[in-house]
């Protein structure tokens, strides 16, 4: 939970959230991503994925395309890749103050437990 604080403390003042953040950043890294496949991904519902998709498209970051058959895409725009940047880079300025504050070795280990935690409680989901 404080790891999560300081993400959304980092991103303050801008009109992004931890989870919007890391769906923009999907859809930068992935152009044409599909709302179902990074669903299936972050193991969320289509309509969570959906609604944030939303939120991005009001904000101008994301635009939604007929891609192949009938499924929309979704595509950054210029003003959504700059955003992803400029959060990303607030991220790991936050993140590196954690490193700072725990130390090195303190912060690996951390890390290393809560990706086992994660991969632990997305298995037995």
């Amino acid at each position: 939970m404080l790891i999560e604080q300081r993400g959304e403390a980092a991103l303050a003042g801008t009109p992004l959230s931890l989870p919007l953040s890391h769906l923009l950043d999907a859809v930068v890294a992935e152009p044409g991503v599909t709302v179902t496949e990074i669903a299936h991904r972050l193991g969320k519902s289509q309509q969570a994925i959906s609604q944030a998709a939303n939120r991005l498209e009001k904000l101008r970051y994301i635009e939604r395309r007929v891609g192949s058959g009938r499924a929309v895409a979704l595509h950054a725009t210029r003003a959504g890749r700059e955003a992803s940047a400029e959060a990303v880079t607030r991220e790991l300025a936050a993140e590196d103050r954690v490193r700072e504050l725990l130390g090195p070795q303190q912060f690996d280990t951390l890390m290393a437990l809560l990706a086992t935690t994660r991969d632990t409680l997305r298995h037995e989901a």
